[in-house]
């Protein structure tokens, strides 16, 4: 039997876009040029999936001439595929905590040697701050631990770090008295695999203005909000405009707390670069205060720009309904300082006025370079980051519950947009299942994901004329939960690979990703936060939907439109293994299995079955509902796919 590659679903979920597939697997799809894209696609997989087996060294010779020839036809391929979704909403992001080294690339499936995955917590830091180092390997039998190594200008900083039981590996290094571009390297537990990532090291003069982007962030949010209720403000009657302005005079005043408190951040960073310059060092505590404050003031910051990425809405031609939207997302963006600034830093700065340390669970690299001669003592931070205590506790008080423009969005989401415009909201569920199988039919690859997701649809009321309402709306949803199963004995290439010499497979560890349990924007049906969600949210996706409402048929179609973010490539599963052919080595290997988009599944059925009857009730309340599922294969057939989704709406 022909290899079973891990494009053959992708390239058969993107077919079954085109009815010419279901009823003709002939010539008419040969000559279809989308066709020809995909299949050299299932190429260069079909080159990955054959390596797999390739481990032990007479496999590998028998084979070498094979991958070689492949790989001629298959290098213009990646290159035509890498200059695919450039577009900044179509960035590979990982604000879930995935994997974040060997699993970047959907399009690389072909097997690793080693297993290596490395997490900095910043990459910027002070002389002085404390960073912390991460990551995973595997650990089996005498492979215990990885090798770490910190070097940058005159220093190079060697220690074995040592795995726990679930192959995790912790260590960090103390940035005392050397700045510049330093690079981590470590190497996996079977020196076959490694990684790098590169920090830069700044003078403490840098804290002198360390909260100059935070400040620069936070002023660019509120121009923006004030840009968004401003044009809202036009739109609406006076009683509701003299409303709207009253609760920006309230997001003023939290924004210029929020700014005073940066302002006063740089000048207590201004007297330790000072003290520091006079020949004073940085306690232990102290340090490591700083190097969490300033972790925290860097990550939020980065937050805040690709939550800026996404709002690049431009003209004045939208409707109330789309214009009330966009205040929410403008408000997304300070809802990420909700929990931060009034809570994280707080905490932080409280740490160093107490003079209590950071607890820290491993040792620190180069900690011999702190000397203790001469340090800053309590009493000095205290004074320092007095001012800053009282205005991060001053600010966690006014903000509240609602954060800087909860109060904004709750009055625009509600009051606002109930008022001017109908409202469609309800849920939408998706769920898939793919398996494979060898020629005996025995199944050796199945994987799958459940979704959940709220549809918004709206419209402006005074346009509500003729026969046909024109909508516009998202649909906001993640993954719910995801499924995999493997078992690469029983692929048919292994099978005849390994036969009569013994290879075999160990699995070590099955990565699938992160999910949750519930869809996060249930909760908040009309998108306020949605892009600082999609930020924190695991397998998080957005999409513009766009909607016909025929009122004499009683009918109404759905059309996905732009995707403002969709699953990246670090959604996907992971297989880490060890593998022992005829010389009884191990051989320690692991393969990223790419998972589909939802723009691929979901739209795909959308796209197939996109109309709904309306229904009404005895109360006039209008509603619609539907299922749909797409079942391709049978137990018989090499692959099975079963495709579902159910959609259920009212108006407000």
């Amino acid at each position: 039997m022909k290899i079973c590659t891990l494009a053959i679903s992708f390239c058969l979920l993107a077919n079954i876009c085109s009815a010419q597939f279901l009823k003709n697997l002939g010539k008419k799809i040969k000559e279809d040029a989308g066709w020809q894209v995909r299949n050299k696609a299932d190429n260069e997989v079909r080159k990955g999936l054959d390596s797999v087996f390739d481990a032990p060294k007479k496999i590998k010779e028998k084979k070498k001439e094979k991958q070689k020839n492949d790989s001629n036809g298959s290098n213009d391929n990646n290159k035509n595929d890498n200059n695919k979704n450039t577009s900044p909403k179509n960035k590979d992001q990982n604000p879930s905590g995935n994997l974040s080294s060997s699993t970047s690339n959907s399009n690389d499936v072909t097997p690793k040697d080693g297993f290596i995955t490395l997490q900095l917590s910043t990459s910027a830091l002070f002389a002085g701050g404390i960073l912390s180092i991460t990551g995973l390997s595997v650990k089996y039998k005498s492979l215990s631990e990885v090798e770490l190594v910190v070097s940058g200008p005159s220093v190079k900083d060697v220690k074995s770090v040592p795995l726990n039981a679930d192959g995790k590996f912790a260590a960090a290094w103390n940035a005392t008295d050397k700045t510049g571009e330093f690079t981590v390297t470590v190497k996996s537990s079977d020196k076959k695999s490694k990684e790098s990532a590169k920090f830069i090291v700044y003078a403490l003069p840098k804290l002198e203005n360390w909260c100059d982007g935070n400040i620069n962030v936070t002023n660019k949010a509120y121009d923006k909000l004030k840009e968004e209720t401003d044009q809202v403000s036009s739109s609406i009657g006076s009683k509701d405009k003299a409303e709207l302005e009253k609760k920006m005079d309230v997001v003023k005043e939290k924004v210029d707390g929020l700014l005073k408190l940066f302002r006063d951040l740089n000048i207590a960073g201004k007297n330790v670069a000072q003290a520091a310059k006079s020949g004073k060092n940085l306690s232990p505590n102290l340090a490591g205060n700083l190097s969490e404050l300033n972790n925290k003031l860097s990550d939020e910051q980065k937050k805040m720009q690709q939550i800026e990425e996404y709002e690049n809405h431009t003209g004045s031609d939208f409707t109330i309904c789309e214009l009330l939207v966009f205040v929410n997302e403008a408000c997304a963006a300070f809802s990420v300082y909700t929990n931060f600034e009034s809570k994280a830093l707080y905490t932080i700065i409280e740490n160093i006025t107490l003079d209590k340390g950071v607890p820290t669970a491993v040792g620190v690299l180069a900690n011999n370079r702190l000397s203790p001669e001469k340090e800053f003592d309590a009493k000095e931070g205290a004074k320092l980051f007095a001012t800053a205590l009282f205005d991060s506790k001053s600010l966690d008080t006014k903000l509240g519950k609602l954060g800087i423009a909860g109060d904004i969005a709750q009055f625009a989401t509600g009051l606002l947009i109930n008022k001017y415009c109908g409202v469609f909201t309800g849920t939408v569920n998706h769920n898939y299942k793919i398996e494979f199988r060898n020629s005996a039919g025995q199944n050796w690859w199945t994987y799958g994901a459940e979704m959940k997701a709220v549809l918004s649809l709206r419209y402006p009321k005074d346009g509500a004329k003729g026969n046909i309402i024109k909508m516009k709306g998202t649909l906001e949803g993640n993954a719910t939960k995801f499924t995999f199963f493997e078992d690469i004995e029983k692929e048919d290439d292994f099978r005849t690979a390994g036969k009569g010499i013994g290879l075999q497979v160990i699995p070590i560890k099955t990565f699938t990703p992160l999910a949750v349990s519930f869809a996060t924007s249930e909760r908040d049906i009309m998108g306020f936060g949605a892009l600082a969600r999609g930020l924190a949210t695991p397998a998080y996706f957005n999409f513009g939907v766009d909607a016909e409402y025929d009122v004499e048929a009683n009918k109404i179609k759905i059309f996905l439109t732009q995707t403002t973010i969709d699953f990246t490539s670090y959604v996907a599963n992971v297989f880490v293994f060890v593998m022992i052919g005829m010389d009884q080595l191990p051989y320690i290997r692991h393969m990223t299995f790419p998972i589909h988009t939802v723009k691929l599944t979901l739209g795909t059925l959308i796209k197939e079955h996109n109309k709904f009857d309306v229904e009404k009730d005895a109360k006039g309340n209008l509603s619609f509902k539907g299922e749909y599922n797409k079942h391709i294969g049978n137990k018989t057939t090499e692959r099975e796919h079963d495709l579902n989704f159910s959609i259920s709406a009212k108006k407000q």
